[in-house]
């Protein structure tokens, strides 16, 4: 006697069966655990905050702005004293601007911007400072914005 042949829903059935037997094609993962979660582990162990807080301000991008604020206040000790006292730093466009009181330390401090930006570099790497320009006493900054003009700009300041 001849099989007979399944209906139509039947062979679909069969079918679909057959496509989707055995493993699925994409394992579901396993969660792995958390390190330090389950108790009696050395991950549970205190840490000191010194390290917590130096994860958390690079984890959530904190490290260039603390490190920027960190060279405006430790500034005398990036030039020492004496420079210290007669100029006053800006952080403008990752360019560190210094402001002198005389175009006489303006001069020195054009001569030395390279040593002061190897010296940030090594201090602060985290502080993205590209260079340094060095402003003289009284100066603005007229170089910026869509309707700047090129002009002579104020001379010596007798100083």
């Amino acid at each position: 006697m001849p099989k007979a042949t399944p209906a139509e829903p039947s062979r679909f059935y069969l079918h679909i069966v057959e496509i989707f037997k055995g493993e699925r094609r994409l394992p579901r993962q396993k969660k792995k655990p958390i390190v330090g979660s389950l108790p009696f582990e050395s991950g549970r162990d205190p840490k000191l905050l010194g390290e917590i807080l130096d994860g958390d301000s690079t984890e959530k991008g904190w490290a260039r702005p603390i490190a920027r604020a960190t060279i405006l206040d430790r500034w005398s000790e990036v030039v020492g004293e004496d420079v210290a006292a007669h100029t006053s730093p800006t952080i403008e466009n990752d360019i560190l601007q210094v402001q002198c009181d005389s175009s006489a330390w303006a001069t020195q401090l054009r001569i030395l911007r390279h040593d002061i930006a190897q010296e940030i570099a090594n201090r602060y790497p985290d502080s993205g400072i590209d260079r340094v320009d060095v402003i003289g006493p009284g100066v603005p900054r007229q170089n910026y914005g869509p309707r700047t003009v090129k002009w002579r700009g104020p001379r010596d300041t007798y100083g």
